[in-house]
């Protein structure tokens, strides 16, 4: 059983054995640097079936990780992950707003709420090329071709989340606003859509906070 089966039904099952021993076991291997992006971010909602210490080391983990984030995310103005491959990368900034509003609420010391309103304004528009959100029908501007879910050609639906930008080699950022063929920076998908809804429900919620 690996860590997110153990970790879904150790909580639907209210910290039912043998879930939450494989749990407890596969939590020192998951808080690693290497794990700590994809998986160790999702101990927080372990906490409350591990020992006494597991939060300790959890902040300890969480503020190396942060320490080496910090250094990459101030690598490009927009403080979230670049788009430097072939297909584009909102999906990665919008993961990034979901995990540090996990982080933020478990670790406030560690992790402050602009990770994620930061990562949500990018989608929104603030990023390179335009200032078209990255989201159709949220937006004074948005993307309004899309490859889409239903995979209509310059389809519409609203909600759906593209890729967003890619880099023309050498240097040449490219999205373009009227075209929906390029599916590498225009093809909206169903995990697209439902990770946009964590992020923006997220953000929403420090807003209101804050309020």
């Amino acid at each position: 059983m690996d860590w997110n089966a153990a970790l879904e039904l150790t909580i639907a099952t209210k910290g039912a054995e043998p879930y939450k021993s494989r749990l407890r076991e596969l939590f020192p291997l998951v808080i690693t640097p290497e794990q700590m992006e994809l998986r160790g971010w999702t101990a927080v909602r372990a906490l409350p079936y591990l020992d006494a210490n597991a939060k300790e080391q959890l902040h300890e983990a969480v503020k190396k990780y942060m320490k080496d984030s910090e250094i990459k995310l101030a690598e490009t103005p927009f403080g979230v992950p670049p788009s430097l491959g072939t297909w584009g990368g909102s999906d990665a900034v919008v993961q990034m707003a979901i995990r540090m509003y996990f982080l933020h609420k478990a670790f406030p010391d560690l992790v402050g709420p602009e990770h994620t309103l930061r990562a949500v304004n990018y989608i929104l528009g603030t990023h390179p090329v335009s200032s078209t959100s990255y989201v159709a029908g949220v937006g004074t501007v948005s993307k309004m071709k899309t490859y889409s879910n239903n995979r209509g050609d310059n389809a519409y639906i609203p909600g759906a989340v593209v890729p967003g930008y890619i880099i023309i080699k050498p240097d040449f950022p490219e999205s373009l606003d009227d075209f929906g063929f390029l599916w590498f920076e225009h093809e909206a998908v169903v995990a697209g859509s439902a990770n946009w809804v964590v992020a923006g429900n997220a953000a929403e919620a420090i807003v209101r906070e804050k309020k």
